[in-house]
């Protein structure tokens, strides 16, 4: 992110890679200091809180104001005063940060895991940590399938922490830009020769057959399994005259011998909905199914960080060989 300043106003330009996204085992220690694009679900987000741009501060003694530019998520504050017009006299006096003279930026971490599918058998999914700043945070949510461009950084241990790892450093991705693979049926907005085709098909009496037809139309029959599942997109939520509401999805079993295209079937389903999370044996023992209690980097709090069922919330979750 680079930033320009016109007169009074600020200016943020902002990189995108149009290449192909790599997956998150692709990115390696190579790729420090280059422009990426990584595609993945986001499993957790912290709240934003306020990040230090330039820090203020004040002499007690003397008055004078020395701003101090921060690069990073952690600085050292200055110790003394630096300034000529004090003299020789006791040149270094205690400095008061000035909260109110200091400039402030919006920040949020994130965590991006990479899809089941490229979760090699045996492994579990990886996840790379994520910064935002400025406007780009509250851009993304817990299960939301987005395409990143960003910038891989290292972090180096400090403090106690530089003791054990020596020189070995942390990395995080430092977002440029944020894609969205999906997007609710609320945000949507149609052209009107789309609403004229849906129009259309609405009237069309033999949709749902031909909706079961160009479901996975390379997987040959199974025309009542393909019906089943269709039931599970876009299915309304129906509210009674006394307020009770009555849930329009339903839960599904597949059974069925090993080849006949089950988890073919699920998948395509997934990639349908709006929100929609695919998960295996094999891939849901990091967190789990539910939730799993972990301790947020940032604020140094036990926070719950959600498992398949809490990141399809209001969406489709498919759970195979379980």
């Amino acid at each position: 992110m680079c930033l320009i300043r016109i007169g009074l106003s600020e200016v943020y330009i902002r990189a995108s890679s149009k290449g192909r996204p790599s997956t998150i085992r692709e990115v390696k220690a190579s790729c420090i200091g280059q422009l990426v694009r990584i595609s993945g679900i986001i499993t957790r987000c912290s709240d934003v809180k306020p990040l230090f741009q330039f820090a203020a501060f004040t002499c007690e003694e003397c008055g004078f104001e020395i701003h101090q530019k921060v690069t990073g998520c952690v600085f050292l504050p200055l110790f003394g005063c630096q300034s000529k017009q004090r003299g020789l006299k006791n040149p270094k006096g205690n400095l008061i940060p000035q909260l109110r003279a200091s400039k402030f930026l919006k920040f949020q971490e994130a965590k991006i895991q990479e899809f089941a599918e490229h979760v090699p058998k045996g492994h579990i999914p990886l996840t790379m940590t994520i910064h935002l700043r400025g406007e780009l945070t509250r851009k993304v949510a817990p299960g939301d399938v987005v395409e990143l461009s960003d910038i891989l950084l290292p972090i180096r241990y400090t403090g106690f922490r530089e003791l054990p790892y020596g020189s070995f450093a942390d990395t995080y991705l430092e977002a440029m830009s944020v894609t969205h693979f999906k997007k609710n049926y609320e945000e949507y907005e149609l052209r009107e020769d789309e609403e004229e085709q849906i129009a259309r098909l609405a009237k069309d009496g033999d949709i749902y057959n031909k909706l079961s037809r160009s479901s996975a139309p390379e997987i040959y029959g199974h025309e009542d399994i393909k019906k089943a599942l269709l039931l599970l997109v876009g299915a309304p939520q129906r509210k009674l005259k006394d307020g009770m509401k009555i849930r329009g999805d339903l839960h599904i079993c597949l059974m069925g011998a090993p080849g006949v295209a089950k988890s073919q079937l699920l998948k395509h389903i997934i990639n349908v909905a709006t929100r929609g999370v695919y998960t295996t044996g094999k891939g849901s023992s990091g967190v789990g199914l539910t939730a799993a209690v972990r301790k947020d980097p940032v604020t140094n709090e036990m926070v719950l960080e959600g498992g398949a069922l809490v990141l399809a919330d209001m969406g489709i979750c498919a759970i195979d060989e379980f």
